[in-house]
């Protein structure tokens, strides 16, 4: 993929940035693929408040999340654990299980057909953005859709009924 029409991210701070201004501008389609639901990107009320503003609004609302590990954000509490939980119609949590999609160490970001965050280093905060590049999501939601399929519904997240 030519990641030339792509701006540089060098900085948890420019990823936080990055992911909540492309989350706020979100009218439909959320999707994540994330380590540990990295709470310095995710665990933002503006983020949770505008994503459950949107599923209320908007039947067709579609929020993804595919994470390696929740635990951790599952006990600390994390603002999309919240609204999967609240939404599940909405908002899916899944974990990965095959050994291939575990070793996928990137993190990414993919807000409508048009926008996405591809964090290639997620230790270091490196990685990438475009606000306008539907060829790039196109070939980024076809992987995330690949992905998607192969995981199972995330124990550590789902809402116990008694």
């Amino acid at each position: 993929m030519d990641e030339s029409s792509s701006e540089l991210l060098s900085s948890r701070t420019a990823c936080r940035d990055c992911a909540k201004i492309l989350i706020l501008s979100a009218t439909q389609r959320v999707y994540i693929i994330s380590q540990k639901l990295e709470p310095e990107l995710y665990n933002d009320k503006d983020i949770y408040e505008h994503l459950g503003n949107l599923a209320a609004s908007n039947r067709n609302t579609d929020i993804r999340i595919i994470a390696h590990d929740t635990r951790v954000a599952a006990s600390q509490g994390h603002f999309l654990i919240h609204l999967a939980q609240r939404l599940p119609t909405f908002a899916q949590i899944r974990t990965t299980v095959t050994r291939a999609h575990r070793q996928f160490l990137e993190s990414w970001l993919i807000v409508d057909d048009h926008a996405y965050m591809r964090i290639k280093s997620p230790a270091l905060y490196e990685g990438n953005f475009a606000t306008d590049n539907k060829l790039e999501c196109k070939a980024y939601l076809d992987d995330f859709e690949e992905i998607w399929e192969g995981c199972q519904v995330d124990q550590n997240t789902r809402r116990l009924s008694l």
